[in-house]
């Protein structure tokens, strides 16, 4: 049996609108959340704000390969999902045995033309996480 920790990466896409950054620029709180969860539970987490780091989609792949987490979840209101899939889209270019997962309201309410259509998005989660 292994005692290595499960690596989970939990991202917020690249997206900018110009609105979203008039609130200033604050951790991701649904994230922390999660990842709290994830820790109780015995995984390594990082969260990763790519949106208010102004990450371009070249550097999120870099922090992908140089962490090299087991599971990449990605957060997605309807403006940015299209950002979101580049993100899985990464992951599992770097290391397709990454489990990639979609959540927030538009694959909540989506889920089905995200499945349907797109090869790098393995789970969604619908509701809360």
């Amino acid at each position: 049996m292994s005692d290595k920790k499960p690596k989970v990466m939990l991202v917020t896409p690249p997206y900018h609108s110009g609105v979203v950054e008039a609130a200033g620029v604050w951790m991701p709180l649904h994230l922390v959340y999660l990842a709290g969860h994830a820790r109780a539970a015995g995984a390594e987490v990082r969260i990763y704000d790519a949106m208010s780091l102004k990450h371009s989609h070249e550097e999120i792949a870099k922090e992908i390969e140089d962490f090299a987490p087991d599971l990449v979840g990605v957060t997605a209101i309807t403006a940015m999902e299209p950002d979101a899939r580049e993100v899985c889209r990464s992951a599992k270019q770097v290391n397709p045995a990454t489990v990639t997962v979609l959540g927030n309201t538009h694959p909540t309410f989506c889920w089905r033309g995200i499945l349907s259509d797109d090869l790098y998005v393995d789970v969604i989660v619908c509701g809360e996480g």
